[in-house]
């Protein structure tokens, strides 16, 4: 059985055995074993966090890439019928972090069997979906002195097999704000004795278009209410409490800032005009996922080399989901690309995806050449590997 057999059957007991994020008990602990049992020359890390790593040391090589795959899953049922179908019901991988992971194994053994003409550093990293995870785990990159760092994303709408990347911002920041006002409750038939929170939460909601225009902003600035909550189902009463939720979103971090600035900024107008107190709540934090341009074309120049067809993204990036990968991004240059689903294949987080398997053999060639494993014919030496692709020499000097 070669290296992608292996880790594809690794791929179908990781989704089989799906975990919510900062739930992954089973997952981490199926990923550090295979690594153990299948690799002689990796270090693994396990400090009983979230996150584990691996490393490999190049002796001679003063260069180190880190690679980081993600193995959260989502509350989603599985809902399709598959040999590797979910056992645990209510939960599946219907993002593909089981594909990710996968995929990151692969190339730890490709480099362990192989060897590698830089240091690499194998990043598994648990609670992305939440945003959880990359905010602990990137203290890796520092730890390790990484110099820059990849990951990938399978995406649908994307031809199948190919490698899509963009310079610059690819994901947006996003982060939940709850609103919450604090009114008074009196009779509905004596509104004039309370205070309901429900004009201010209109007042409020009806200003988003006008914070949110194109052409205010540098980059695509979103607001999405996804939940409005007042008083409660009784014709008797005034409501006195209510919650306002949003999603919001930006290709740029300091865009994504002044967006929720504005938006306290008015619950809190509001608020004092009506004499009411108000509090605000974060969750779901991800920054701007933002790919070094040497990083990305590092990644267009591996996908050469590896026979893999690629694509540059148009600007914007189509990909308006967020990614907590964007922490990596903070501490070194790196690069957040896609592998293509198919154009027509179902799109991740819905009940009819699963991460194709196909596409792991590519994230191994693309990873392989990134991080410099030696191909067949090759010989020891860095200066080997620059010879037969100089263009990923050029493009980093």
């Amino acid at each position: 059985m070669d290296n992608v057999e292996l880790v594809t059957e690794l791929r179908h007991e990781l989704h089989a055995h799906p975990e919510l994020s900062n739930h992954e008990v089973w997952t981490r602990r199926r990923l550090i074993d295979f690594l153990h049992a299948h690799t002689r020359n990796l270090e693994i890390i396990d400090e009983g966090k979230g996150y584990f790593y691996a490393r490999y040391i190049c002796h001679g090589s003063s260069e180190t890439v880190a690679v980081r795959a993600d193995f959260d899953a989502l509350p989603i049922d599985e809902g399709i019928r598959m040999p590797w179908s979910s056992r645990n019901p209510g939960v599946s991988h219907k993002c593909g972090h089981d594909g990710h992971s996968a995929s990151l194994a692969g190339l730890a053994l490709e480099v362990d069997q192989k060897g590698a003409d830089k240091n690499v550093v194998f990043i598994f990293q648990d609670a992305e979906e939440v945003g959880d995870g990359a905010r602990v785990a990137c203290e890796v990159i520092e730890r390790e002195r990484v110099d820059e760092v990849y990951a990938f994303h399978n995406w649908s709408r994307m031809e199948a097999g190919t490698v899509n990347v963009i310079d610059g911002p690819t994901m947006p920041a996003s982060r939940g704000l709850a609103i919450a006002f604090h009114g008074k409750t009196s009779h509905a038939a004596e509104p004039e004795n309370g205070i309901n929170p429900a004009f201010a939460i209109a007042k409020v909601v009806d200003a988003v278009p006008g914070l949110t225009r194109p052409e205010d902003h540098k980059g695509y600035v979103m607001c999405t209410i996804v939940q409005v909550d007042v008083g409660s189902a009784n014709f008797g009463v005034n409501a006195g409490e209510g919650r306002l939720l949003m999603t919001l979103r930006a290709q740029y971090e300091e865009e994504i800032d002044e967006l929720q600035a504005a938006l306290e900024s008015l619950a809190r107008e509001h608020a004092a005009e009506a004499g009411m107190a108000v509090e605000f709540e974060l969750s779901d934090v991800f920054p701007a996922t933002i790919n070094a341009k040497q990083c990305a074309d590092a990644v267009r120049a591996a996908a050469e080399a590896a026979g893999v067809a690629w694509h540059t993204l148009p600007d914007p990036s189509p990909v308006r989901a967020s990614e907590d990968f964007g922490y990596y991004q903070q501490k070194a240059p790196g690069c957040m690309f896609y592998i293509g689903n198919g154009f027509d294949y179902p799109d991740v987080h819905t009940t009819p995806y699963d991460f194709p398997d196909a596409n792991i053999a590519v994230a191994m060639k693309v990873f392989s050449r990134l991080v410099g494993v030696k191909q067949e014919g090759e010989g020891a030496s860095a200066a080997a590997v620059e010879e037969m692709a100089p263009s990923v020499a050029s493009i980093r000097r």
